[in-house]
């Protein structure tokens, strides 16, 4: 089965500091959901982009559009395979000014600072990643009682909609199998580290001494893109 991403809105590091003149918020912020007039018009534009938009017609490649919003100019790129909408740079347009905020743009584009870099891509992963721990407490904690609950069975949880997982206390209350998900729902790869931390979130809230990796499942198989854990609980004095 073919998973669709759904499409967000991104601003660029450079845009960020340089146009808009804002601080750089710690990576809980979604940077495509702050409050600006210029992002905001481009979150109200994503879904459908570039439908309806103009291009600036002085960057032949890629495509760049334009975005307005009183004022403000804006030149957006999308990222069609990886669903991103960014909002690449942003200009005010001061009246009675010969300044053409398309051809500062286009001079960015020439001196290869208009599109998102590394450190973008790496800001984004890094957003993804603190919005899955996060919802991934409030998950656990809802989860886990119900695991204990329910021993013998599995719990299926997921953390932020993006990395579904399965719970599974023994019987004995001894043992907490957890089993992660290597593919979220949005087609991206959930990486090593991040995988480690939610074993940790999981196994430390279940009060395990100490866990290990496991190949098998206790109520059946592994799926073929999951990975697995076993915590042990000390028994009861």
């Amino acid at each position: 089965m073919t998973i669709t991403p759904v499409r967000r809105t991104r601003v660029t590091l450079r845009c960020l500091r340089d146009d808009l003149q804002l601080e750089l918020p710690p990576v809980e912020v979604d940077l495509g959901g702050l409050d600006h007039v210029l992002v905001g018009e481009a979150r109200r534009l994503a879904p459908t982009a570039p439908r309806g938009q103009k291009r600036i017609l002085s960057i032949e490649h890629p495509l760049v559009y334009r975005v307005r919003h009183g004022r403000w100019r804006g030149a957006t790129w999308l990222e069609s395979e990886a669903a991103r909408f960014w909002l690449c740079a942003g200009a005010q347009r001061e009246e009675g000014s010969g300044e053409d905020a398309y051809e500062q743009f286009a001079a960015l584009h020439r001196a290869q600072r208009l599109l998102p870099d590394a450190d973008d891509r790496l800001r984004d992963a890094l957003e993804r990643n603190a919005r899955i721990i996060d919802a991934a407490r409030d998950s656990i904690d809802a989860a886990l009682p119900e695991a204990f609950d329910r021993r013998g069975h599995d719990i299926a949880v997921s953390f932020a909609g993006l990395v579904d997982a399965r719970l599974h206390v023994a019987a004995s209350d001894e043992e907490v199998w957890v089993a992660i998900a290597t593919q979220a729902t949005d087609g991206r790869f959930v990486e090593e580290r991040l995988r480690d931390v939610l074993f940790g979130l999981v196994l430390t809230a279940a009060e395990a001494a100490l866990w290990e990796p496991r190949a098998d499942w206790p109520s059946g198989e592994l799926a073929w893109f999951e990975v697995a854990r076993l915590g042990l609980r000390e028994s009861p004095s």
